[in-house]
């Protein structure tokens, strides 16, 4: 009996010690897991850290290549933008002084295309350049004509030269005398 009562000693102390060590099993798988967590929690704010700073690093060196890139295009089309305004001003400017060296050239021209000499030209400028009457500087007027002067490349008449050439072109010309003081006395009635 003796026996038996050491047996049932052994194993209720048999059962204690795995209940004790059940426990202390699951106090240590809980301290490893806490013990892991924080490692891992310490690990992932290491790595967080060095992801961020690498991240500063790069976009810091990518906006200084980027701005670098922006200031040498802006260069660049600052640079084609004063050549193409230069070029601009430069055939408008030829355009001008063709304009007007061609309108003072134009009486030459008309005399040596058409036999009607520069004597018998008078510039109005508008609604057309010229006013032409052919031999008038001979003593024998011939015909009256009416020119427009074109420097460009564009030959189109604007809208109220091409109404006045309609004019022209239909006989509605007329010859009007002024009397001044006839005119001024039809005033002062």
């Amino acid at each position: 009996m003796l026996e038996w009562l050491l047996i049932f000693i052994l194993l209720f102390i048999i059962l204690i010690l795995s209940l004790k060590y059940s426990k202390l099993k699951g106090e240590i798988e809980q301290r490893a897991r806490e013990i892991f967590e924080r490692w891992r929690n310490e690990e992932l704010n290491v790595l967080k850290d060095e992801y961020e700073k690498r991240v500063d690093i790069l976009r810091k060196e990518y906006e200084s290549k980027a701005e670098e890139k922006a200031k040498i295009l802006f260069q660049q089309w600052k640079e084609n933008e004063e050549r193409r305004i230069r070029k601009d001003a430069i055939k408008r400017s030829t355009s001008t002084i063709l304009g007007r060296v061609g309108e003072h050239l134009t009486p030459l021209i008309i005399f040596l295309n058409y036999g009607i000499k520069p004597k018998d030209f008078r510039f109005l400028g508008t609604p057309v350049d010229f006013i032409a009457f052919k031999g008038l500087s001979d003593g024998k007027p011939e015909e009256i004509i009416f020119i427009e002067v074109k420097s460009g490349s564009s030959t189109t008449l604007s809208n109220n030269e091409r109404k006045i050439k309609k004019l022209i072109e239909a006989g509605k010309v007329k010859w009007m005398l002024i009397h001044l003081p006839k005119e001024l006395e039809k005033l002062s009635k």
